[in-house]
Order: C-alpha cells, then structure tokens, then sequence
C-alpha cells in the first residue's frame, strides 16, 4: 500500500489517501483503501503529514502481509465430530444481507420497534425469513431450526418468530412505502410504464375464512386460495402488491393496487403522478379504463378477439392495411387504427332501503388498436387446441366413455352436451354432434391479438414492445412459486399471511436489485443458487474451507463489494466480511 498525493489543478490544494494497486483482466488498477485529508487541515496535527502516513502505509502492508502469510492447521485424527456445533455454514446470505442494509429495511423495522416492549428484535427475524426465503426456502418452523446455519447470531426462539409475524403485517404499508422511496431515491424508479397482473397461491388446508377463499385455482387444486396483484416498474424492480379473497375476480384487483401508489402522501399515498398501467385481457374492462382515464392516467390492455365484437374480428382478419414482417420465430402482420370506443362504466348509487344498486353509463373513449397476427402463436393455439378437440371426437363416437373422458375445454367442441365449470353434466341429449363451425371459427382466429391503448401518439411497434414487458412480470411469478416456493402456504391467520407474503416481497425486491447490480446477466435461480452454495467448512482453530466459486458469484461479489474469493477465512475475518456490508455502486 502507497501513500497517494493528489493536487487539486484549481487551487493547488493537496489531498492525501492509501491506496492499494491490483490486477483485474490483466490490466493494473489503483483502489482507494482509506481517505486521509487535505494535506493543508493534516498539518495542523500532524509535524510531517507526509512523513507520517507514509509509515503508516507500510504498516498496513505488514499487516496485510502478516495476514496472508501461510498458517499450520493441526489435525487431530481421533477427534470426534461435535454433535453441537454446526460445522458448515452459509456466507452467501452477505449478499443478500448488502442490500437489506443499503435498502435501510434494518433501520425502518428498528425504529419502528421502539418503545415496544419485545424480547426479540424483529430485524432479525425479518432477516432470517427473507434469507431463509432464498437460498433454502421453507417454513417458519424449518427456517428458526436452520438459524445456525449462516455466519450471523439470531438469538430469539421460535415462539418469537410467530410473535413477530403480526408486527411484520402491521408495517405492509409503511415498509413498501419505505422502500419505494429508497429504490426510487437509489435506482431512479421509472414509473412512465408500469406492469400489473395478478395470481393466487392455495393453502395446504381445506379450511376458508375471509381471506382464503374457493376461487378458480391456478395451480387446479381444490384448495382456498388468496388472491394477489402486483405492480412492478418498467425496470423490472417490483413496486407493490397487494392481498385479495380468493374468490375476487382478476379485474376487481386493480383499483385498489393503484390507489396505494397513487394516493395523496398526506393520506398515506405515495404521490405517484401519471403512470399508464400494462396488463393483459383479464384486467381489460370498462370499469378499469374509465378508472385509469378519470385519474389522468392511462393503460396498454391485451383485448380478447375471440370475445369481441363482429365488427373488431371483421377488422382484424381484414388483411388491408396489414404490413408483413420476417423474423426467426416465422412471419407477423401489423396494423393498427385510431377507434373511438363505447365503453359501459358501472355506477353506484346509495339507497337506504335497498342498499347498493349498480348502475352503468356509457361513455365513450378514444384509443389507438394495434393488431397483429403471428405464425408462431397461430401454431401454439393449434397446439394448446390439439387434445381437446382429439378428446371431443372421442366423446361423439364412444359416448359411453363419457364420464372417463369429460373435461370442459373439450365439451365445448360437443353438441348436445352442457357441462358446468367443474365439469359435472348438466345436459346430456341422445346424439352427440361434433361442432365443427365453433372449431372453424377458432381457428381463423389463431394468431391474432389485438393491444388497446390510450396512447395514441405511440407507434405500433413502441406498444407491442411495451406490452411485451409483461413477460417479466409472469416470470416474477414462477420465480415466487417455484424458486421461492411461494406456495403452498402454510400460515393460517389473517395477519401471518400477510407477513409472509411481505417477506416473500422483500426477498424478491433484493433478488431483482442483484439482478440489476450484476446487469440481469443471471436469473434469479442462477444467484439464488450460487449464493446457497457460498457454504464454509470449519477446520478448526478458528479456520473455514470455502469450495465453491464461479461466474455469478465472483460478479455478484464484485456489484456488492464482496470478496467470495478466498478459499479459506478465520472466524473474525468472516465477521469483519458480513458485519460490516458494503454500499454496492449506484452507478451499476
């Protein structure tokens, strides 16, 4: 280490700071290892500055030297295995650990403990649960049992974890709202677009209550399911979320998401100002696009052709005005127009006696509609259709094999033959005919879709990239049910599911930021998985074994100011690592 001196060309003045030089692809670099002073300021307590931090410098070398010099293990063959320790511990959680402390979740959860008379710090019940949440994924019970496997002290029981639980939920509004700000603040959130879609996870349970509730099942179990809306932002960081019944419709979801972010900040909104929310079809109702439209804000909504008007499916298999493109995934056709739209907007008037009566108004809105037909989707809807049909002929010729082979996708291809929506016959006619204009119909259908939105002044191809995004969003998905094994819940009252999903929703916040940090070069399983792996073996004497090391993890250390490196470590220079996270470059 060097003692650099560094003039300011302004004014003359001399700045003083170590440094250490290092390689890095072969080319030799210089990093700052402590800020010392002007050399002006330093000289009113040091006789000779210069002098003195150069001296200083080396004995930071020798220290350096000392520490890294080669060191004597001894190995005792006989010695027996401590069935009290833990012997192989994670050091990948400092990642993780990073970017809770940059995103101050520690210090939102710590002040909001004050005063509270708990025996447990929540903090660190927040912290085991989120890291539990990513690297090894599982109950509450199973994460407070593997606490001693990280290179951290969680000293509360497991009693405590549940009793956190309800204090976690109660800070669902104050903790996204909190980072929100910080991300914002950190990233420069970019609000101009924002993502929504909505899914449900079911519970290991038959019992419903207000918030568990039979719905239609994503995952087709008959379990209760909760319902959840998110929102994420154009850069793909998760925004917020909110819990709904199971039993609520996709399309009711939305109103309530966006009046958390959009909300005056003197009544616990976020102040947002103009965002246009992109979703698919199951969000695209008049009740939402008057909604949007009434608080200045717009959409880019999917619109079902199929379940559309004959005069939009006219439009759309019209080939005039379609313009013909070529890409490795097959041929695609554009074409779009202005619209004006009559939309029917429910209304709500008070009546003591009858209570709340619904009532509609047409309004009209003005839209661009971008068309497009793909080769590749016209073959995945003749693929996804195949089996059905194949099962609807086999009911026409062997209806006595009915009962074995009903499913509704397939009866609809079936005349005189009524099923409900879980499948149970309620009409059965004596011949059985197969619809071959239904399947006509769909079929000239296959590949077309058509994007609404309000606006306007945007080409076709900005809108169909825009609506593109939402496949990031559907991703997010997979990640929180299969990588973060999401479902099946296993918490039961009101409040720990909602703890539970705010801790699933900052796990997934930090996984995104590495993501960001390492330039979305790794999926979120990829640094999940590397990061479980940063596992350290105890030696002995104070001493641990590392032994895994690649790409992601040397990239991820890199972004966050993390040596991964080094195959062995003592004790206290693991603690030093862990306990003191680095800020990660904004810039990144």
């Amino acid at each position: 280490m060097n003692l650099k001196q560094t003039k300011r060309p302004s004014d003359g003045r001399v700045w003083l700071s170590i440094v250490k030089k290092y390689r890095k692809d072969g080319i030799s670099k210089t990093r700052t290892v402590e800020k010392l002073g002007w050399l002006d300021d330093l000289e009113k307590v040091y006789e000779d500055p210069v002098a003195h931090f150069r001296a200083y410098a080396k004995e930071l070398t020798a220290a350096e030297q000392a520490e890294s010099a080669a060191k004597t293990i001894i190995i005792h063959p006989l010695k027996k295995i401590d069935k009290r320790s833990t012997h192989r511990k994670n050091l990948g959680f400092a990642a993780l650990s990073a970017v809770y402390h940059l995103l101050g979740i520690h210090t939102h959860l710590i002040n909001r403990q004050r005063h509270r008379r708990f025996g447990y710090s929540v903090d660190a019940v927040m912290r085991l649960l989120v890291f539990d949440r990513i690297l090894q994924p599982s109950s509450k019970k199973a994460a407070w049992e593997s606490r001693d496997a990280y290179f951290e002290r969680f000293g509360f029981s497991k009693d405590d974890v549940y009793r956190a639980l309800t204090h976690i939920a109660s800070l669902k509004s104050s903790l996204m709202a909190h980072l929100n700000t910080k991300v914002s603040s950190i990233y420069g959130r970019d609000m101009g677009f924002v993502y929504y879609d909505v899914t449900n996870y079911y519970f290991q349970s038959d019992e419903t209550d207000k918030l568990r509730k039979r719905g239609v099942n994503k995952a087709h179990t008959p379990d209760p399911v909760v319902q959840m809306g998110l929102l994420m932002d154009k850069g793909g960081l998760p925004v917020a979320y909110d819990l709904f019944p199971g039993n609520t419709l996709d399309l009711e979801t939305l109103p309530k998401v966006i009046d958390r972010i959009k909300g005056d900040t003197d009544d616990g909104g976020w102040g947002f100002g103009r965002i246009v929310v992109v979703a698919d079809k199951g969000i695209n109702t008049s009740d939402n696009i008057a909604t949007l439209l009434a608080e200045g804000d717009g959409y880019v909504f999917s619109r079902s052709v199929r379940g559309g008007t004959d005069e939009l499916k006219e439009w759309v298999t019209d080939q005039t005005g379609y313009k013909t493109s070529s890409t490795e995934d097959g041929t695609f056709m554009v074409k779009s127009r202005i619209a004006e739209r009559v939309i029917n907007v429910t209304t709500r008037k008070a009546d003591l006696q009858k209570g709340v009566r619904r009532k509609t108004k047409q309004v009209k809105v003005t839209e661009k509609q971008v068309a497009f037909w793909s080769e590749k989707y016209a073959r995945r809807a003749r693929h996804d259709r195949a089996e059905a049909v194949t099962k609807a002929l086999k009911m026409v010729e062997e209806p006595s094999r009915l009962k074995g082979m009903l499913e509704h996708t397939a009866a609809k291809y079936v005349i005189g033959l009524k099923v409900d929506d879980n499948g149970e016959i309620v009409e059965l006619k004596d011949a059985l005919y197969f619809n071959d204009r239904k399947l006509s119909a769909e079929e000239e259908l296959d590949g077309y879709y058509v994007i609404s939105s309000s606006e306007v002044e945007l080409s076709d191809g900005e809108i169909i990239d825009i609506y593109r995004g939402l496949w990031r969003i559907e991703e997010t998905f997979r990640v929180t049910k299969s990588d973060m094994r999401q479902r099946p819940v296993y918490v039961w009252t009101a409040d720990h599911i909602e703890a539970h999903f705010l801790i699933c929703f900052v796990a997934l916040l930090i996984i995104r930021i590495i993501q960001v940090h390492t330039g979305w070069r790794y999926s979120a399983k990829a640094i999940a998985s590397t990061l479980a792996k940063a596992s350290g073996t105890h030696e002995g004497d104070n001493w641990w074994l590392f032994d895994h090391r690649d790409d992601a993890i040397d990239d991820i250390g890199d972004a966050l100011g993390i040596d991964f490196t080094r195959e062995r470590m003592t004790t206290a220079q693991i603690r030093s690592l862990v306990g003191k996270p680095k800020k990660p470059d904004q810039k990144t």
